[in-house]
């Protein structure tokens, strides 16, 4: 082989291998800039889960005190009549006895578990029909 022949071939294999070297860090950029890409969007998903969790347990949070502020405004206003009856009249009943007390706070607090488990049933069901 003469000379000018091998260095034809040797210049033209330099050529092709060039090119396969820029195709090659060209691919290597997209793929590099497609992690990133990639990367972002799973904290992302990851933020906006945790923030969807807190969203729920603010909600649960928030229920669970505008019912206990409903209870607590109905006792208040009754106390308040309570107070104003006793300015324009005697007491004429006699305090409830302890046991029925202690019975009708147990009861009151079945009653609050019970409402609460339905509330959060009724949230986990929206909670899912939402994503389904």
């Amino acid at each position: 082989m003469s000379v000018s022949v091998e260095l034809d071939e040797l210049q033209k294999k330099r050529g092709e291998l060039k090119s396969a070297l820029k195709s090659l860090e060209k691919k290597e950029k997209t793929l590099g800039e497609n992690l990133k890409i990639l990367e972002e969007k799973m904290a992302i998903q990851e933020i906006e889960e945790k923030v969807n969790a807190k969203h729920a347990a603010v909600k649960r949070l928030q229920k669970k005190t505008k019912i206990l502020e409903k209870k607590l405004k109905p006792t208040k206003k009754r106390s308040e009549k309570k107070v104003q009856e006793k300015e324009f009249e005697e007491p004429q009943e006699e305090p409830m006895p302890k046991e029925l007390a202690e019975e009708h706070e147990i009861h009151a607090e079945e009653l609050e578990e019970k409402l609460t488990e339905q509330i959060e049933e009724q949230w986990e069901k929206k909670k899912k029909r939402r994503w389904f």
